[in-house]
């Protein structure tokens, strides 16, 4: 899983959330370990400049953190013309109710100052969702300084595209969640670090741009209600990027009813693939084959009926295989016996999680309860549909099986 300032991330967004927490309500810094970890260690000292009415504190590294929350724009902006902190770690502009008609951000809305982290979330507890508009230039100084950005909870339908981007040059990570009609997306300027691009829980996808020169290392676009045509359409816009490498991928909570093998057949890098809680009731043989050794293949929840034979091709000796939560009856040797002999191997460290799935424990498991005893450290949470689990089965129980 990707590192941002060597914490573990699923999204960024649950970071900048810390954060704002903490800057917001100083209590928290005192008394919620749980923000703390997310936000990181606050130091003791003060901010060197009074940034009422907005919220600031310092890090232990000594980078500012400043929240304006529910604070009208121009206030911002008169905050930022009177103070004289060039550099600033985090910046964050937040609503949840606020009645606004847009969410209107103006050329220059930080003055002289420029932050590394940005962080713009239109009012959260307002539906429809607020439309953002953002001049092309309202973070200007911030280009060759910013590598986070984030956007949440709006609305991108009078946003035509995302040039308040361009010349971004040291952006690595994109994150944009909750949003409505995010056409815009297909209007991506070129972000030559982009490493990280999360788009989720959003409607209106329907491409990406050539993002060459980025080097795209992960991908996820979870929850946006992606069927196989759209999901399909997507991959294949991303793929037209020659320098792509992309190592994660993140398809789940979509409505997928088949694995996208045609796409992945074209990452050849890929070695973290999360399909979660889609509608995948038969994989099919060799729909999921890697040619780099996998690190993750989560399929949880994915109403997983039927796994055929050769489903699962590559080297899966250290990867976490998770098949919780599905409808599997029967764990066969012709679909899980590589797998297990690849994860039984001297340093190897994968296993397979089937937690959740009510197996027939008769012959047709004699080849691992009987004959391959060995393999079963790499099966976690299996149980017979009487209640059983696998390790606590007898062996002798299968003497008569072929």
């Amino acid at each position: 899983m990707p590192l941002l300032n060597g914490k573990h991330i699923g999204s960024i967004f649950s970071i900048l959330v810390g954060i704002l927490t903490v800057a917001t309500n100083p209590s928290v810094a005192e008394n919620d370990q749980i923000s703390l970890m997310v936000a990181g260690e606050m130091s003791r000292a003060s901010c060197p400049e009074d940034y009422t009415p907005c919220s600031c504190t310092v890090d232990v590294g000594g980078g500012l953190r400043v929240v304006c929350t529910e604070v009208p724009v121009q206030d911002v902006i008169d905050l930022f013309n009177r103070t004289a902190a060039q550099d600033i770690e985090t910046f964050g502009l937040q609503w949840s109710r606020s009645p606004l008609e847009s969410v209107t951000i103006p050329a220059d809305l930080l003055g002289g100052s420029r932050a590394k982290l940005i962080g713009v979330y239109c009012p959260s507890k307002v539906e429809p969702r607020v439309p953002l508009r953002m001049d092309e230039n309202a973070f200007r100084l911030s280009r060759n300084y910013t590598d986070t950005f984030l956007t949440f909870y709006c609305d991108f339908s009078q946003q035509p595209n995302l040039q308040f981007l361009a010349g971004f040059n040291s952006l690595t990570i994109l994150e944009i969640g909750l949003a409505t009609n995010l056409q815009a997306i297909g209007r991506l300027p070129t972000l030559p670090a982009l490493t990280t691009l999360h788009v989720m829980d959003s409607t209106g996808l329907v491409e990406f741009p050539d993002l060459t020169p980025a080097v795209l290392q992960t991908l996820f676009l979870n929850g946006n209600q992606l069927g196989d045509t759209m999901a399909a359409a997507l991959l294949d816009s991303i793929i037209l990027t020659s320098t792509i490498r992309l190592f994660t991928l993140r398809l789940n909570s979509n409505q997928l009813t088949r694995v996208p093998t045609q796409q992945m057949n074209s990452l050849p890098e890929l070695r973290n693939l999360y399909l979660d809680d889609n509608s995948l009731s038969v994989l099919e043989t060799g729909s999921l084959t890697f040619t780099f050794p996998v690190t993750t293949l989560s399929l949880s929840s994915a109403s997983i009926n039927i796994i055929e034979p050769g489903t699962f091709q590559g080297d899966f000796s250290m990867s976490v295989i998770n098949l919780s939560n599905n409808n599997l009856t029967r764990f066969e040797s012709a679909v899980f016996l590589d797998i297990l002999e690849q994860m039984n191997l001297p340093f190897a460290v994968g296993y397979i999680d089937i937690e959740s799935n009510l197996m027939k424990c008769d012959c047709s498991l004699a080849w691992l309860i009987r004959d391959n005893r060995s393999l079963m450290p790499a099966v976690h949470n299996g149980l017979c549909v009487n209640g059983i689990a696998f390790e606590s089965l007898n062996p002798a129980y299968f003497a008569d099986c072929p």
